[in-house]
């Protein structure tokens, strides 16, 4: 991968170029959302201009401290399963627990921002335990989607983060009059739909809601519900604060059901576009 030319917008990666068509997200209902005029009233849209904040100058440098922790369950029903020679096959449910923490600081420069809104990143994280990652290239959607180097490690903490930094994550064009917009794609492997409302709104600076469901078709199927607040700077167009709780629910052969919960809270720390720490 020629990172040289990255610098240089608008080129994409050359593994952007080969996957997005079939990876990025379907932003068909997003264009045509976007093609529509708010309908705003009162003072609910007061605090959204009609058109989006100026985006700040880019390259960006931004830096967030993070805390992350998951616990995993999985219980087995032996009822009717044949586990070997010497099993007790009568029936049970076998329940194994684990748990992971984590914490430390993810570092982000946004690069460029590309004719159809995406914006090119780099993020790596520096973790107290065994969850540093290097450098990876990415690049982000205003629908939260994002492809990513396929040669580079991205943890899921990381994905937390930088769904939420195009510039036009938060586009008063999507917003009814509600406070309201929504997400959609499906292929034949996975189905997303995310829910996004503006609780608060004090002079742009936003407390958003937002209720996500994946579903992933693998050897079963793999389901995803994320319950996240987000802080956000409309003005700057920048996330303050995340706070992630995800549920994954997944079955397997032999009666195995997993649970995964897992919880993600990020902070800005820094940003080079306000020139000081927050």
């Amino acid at each position: 991968m020629n990172l040289g030319r990255i610098m240089i917008a608008p080129i994409y990666p050359e593994w952007v170029r080969r996957f997005r068509l079939r990876d990025r997200p379907n932003a068909t209902s997003m264009r045509l959302r976007l093609a529509t005029r708010a309908v705003c009233f009162g003072i609910a849209c007061a605090a959204v201009a009609a058109a989006p904040a100026p985006a700040a100058p880019l390259p960006r440098h931004v830096v967030y401290a993070f805390t992350w922790g998951t616990q995993s369950d999985m219980q087995v029903h032996s009822s009717g399963v044949d586990s070997g020679p010497g099993a007790n096959n009568g029936s049970g449910v076998s329940d194994f627990t684990g748990g992971l923490g984590d914490q430390g600081t993810i570092t982000v420069d946004l690069v460029s921002q590309q004719p159809d809104k995406s914006v090119v990143i780099k993020v790596s994280e520096q973790a107290q335990k065994t969850r540093s990652a290097s450098a990876a290239t990415c690049v982000v959607y205003p629908t939260t989607g994002v492809i990513c180097d396929p040669n580079a490690t991205v943890n899921p903490e990381e994905m937390t983060l930088i769904r939420f930094l195009a510039p036009t994550f938060v586009d008063p064009g999507s917003i009814d009059a509600k406070q309201h917009w929504a997400v959609r794609n499906a292929t034949p492997e996975y189905s997303l739909t995310a829910e996004y409302s503006i609780a608060k709104n004090a002079d742009g600076v936003m407390t958003i809601a937002e209720q996500r469901e994946i579903k992933e078709q693998q050897a079963g199927v793999v389901t995803t519900n994320i319950s996240t607040t987000i802080g956000y700077d409309f003005n700057r167009s920048i996330p303050l604060a995340i706070d992630e709780y995800s549920i994954q629910r997944s079955q397997g052969g032999a009666g195995q059901y997993q649970t995964v919960k897992t919880q993600t809270v990020l902070h800005l720390t820094a940003d080079s576009a306000v020139g000081a720490k927050q």
